[in-house]
C-alpha cells in the first residue's frame, strides 16, 4: 500500500511528504506585513518543516505535521479484474446471440 499526493503514490509516507512540500518550494507568502519565500528545511513521515526567509532578512523555520493519505488510485490489479468483467459480459453477450439464433434456424427448419 502506497501514499497519493495528487495523481501519483508513493512507496513510503516521507516519499509523499518530499513530493507535497516540494509543491511549496519557491512560494512567496505575505507574512507580517513583508514578503518571504518558502524553503523546505526537513521533511520526515509524519511531518514537513517550512523555512521562511523574508527579502533582505533572517530566516525562520515553522513545522506542520503531515499525514499522506493512502493511495487509491487504480493499479494493474484493478485493470486487470475489470479486464476479466469486460471479457465475460462480451462471451456472454456471444453465447446468447449464437443460442438466439441456433433456437430460430431450428424453428424454421
Amino acid at each position: 500500500m502506497g501514499y497519493q499526493v495528487g495523481s501519483a503514490c508513493y512507496d513510503t509516507a516521507e516519499q509523499a511528504n518530499a513530493a507535497l512540500a516540494s509543491s511549496q518550494v519557491g512560494a512567496n507568502l505575505m507574512q507580517g506585513g513583508s514578503v518571504v519565500v518558502v524553503d523546505v528545511a526537513g521533511v520526515t513521515a509524519t511531518s514537513i518543516t517550512y523555512s521562511y526567509t523574508p527579502l533582505g532578512g533572517t530566516a525562520s523555520t515553522q513545522t506542520f505535521a503531515a499525514t499522506p493519505q493512502p493511495c487509491v488510485l487504480m493499479g494493474v490489479e484493478d485493470a486487470v479484474v475489470i479486464g476479466w468483467g469486460v471479457a465475460a459480459a462480451v462471451l456472454a453477450t456471444y453465447a446468447l446471440m449464437f443460442l438466439t439464433r441456433g433456437f430460430r434456424d431450428h424453428g424454421n427448419a
